[in-house]
């Protein structure tokens, strides 16, 4: 009883130390963050392409830097899924999308180890 009441109490504090970690790292990178959100939304969108332009375009202004070609690399697989999407093939641009997600997270992985 008293275990149970403990991990009752523990919990929120948990948490929000997990929400304050997790907006924290986020807010190093709002723009990658909205790209993300912008490169999943155009997965399951009938019309995807003002998604990946967007992204591509925030991903084009966001933090000065390249962090190693990575960011040069998300362009380019963005390019490509336009590319994709342009000659009617859903599933070979969203395989560019995850690729420019991956992308995406190792730059951001780059930078923090930078700091």
């Amino acid at each position: 009883m008293k275990h149970r009441l403990r991990l009752l109490l523990q919990a929120p504090f948990f948490m929000l130390l997990l929400g304050i970690t997790a907006s924290v790292a986020l807010a190093d990178f709002p723009q990658q963050r909205k790209a993300l959100d912008e490169f999943q939304a155009a997965k399951k969108a009938a019309d995807p392409m003002p998604l990946l332009e967007s992204a591509r375009e925030r991903i084009s202004k966001a933090n000065k830097g390249n962090k190693g070609g990575d960011k040069k690399d998300v362009i380019d697989k963005i390019d490509e899924a336009i590319k994709e999407l342009r000659a009617g093939n859903k599933d070979k641009m969203e395989q560019k999308i995850n690729a420019a997600i991956a992308n995406l997270h190792q730059g951001k992985d780059k930078s923090k180890q930078s700091k």
